[in-house]
């Protein structure tokens, strides 16, 4: 998917690069020449963005790898901060009636 993405980005820049110097009627040589420098430009963001992508995709293998308990409690992300309306922690989070369940616990709970 990378390579995809950066095939069309090189494609787009392209088309740029020649479009612009053929505006400023340039001659052959300094639009050949400026989409030669655009294409070692675009090699090199290719493989520094490939480069990346790997060293990510690597880091999600090696986190699928550990197990996580079900004991363990899941922490809050939105804990200590003010709610929507601003009443903030230690509100009560309010249902509309019935058993609305969020990962097998009642909606309305006090945050901790």
């Amino acid at each position: 998917m990378t390579l995809l993405i950066m095939e069309i980005t090189t494609i787009v820049a392209l088309t740029a690069v020649w479009t612009a110097l053929s505006e400023l009627h340039a001659s052959q040589t300094v639009i050949l020449t400026g989409q030669g420098l655009t294409a070692i430009v675009l090699v090199i963001l290719t493989a520094i963005v490939y480069r990346r992508a790997l060293s990510a995709e690597n880091r999600l293998v090696s986190t699928q790898d550990q197990v996580v308990e079900a004991d363990d409690p899941v922490p809050d992300a939105h804990y200590g901060l003010a709610g929507a309306n601003a009443i903030g922690p230690g509100t009560e989070k309010v249902g509309l009636g019935g058993p609305n369940l969020v990962g097998g616990q009642p909606l309305a709970q006090r945050i901790k």
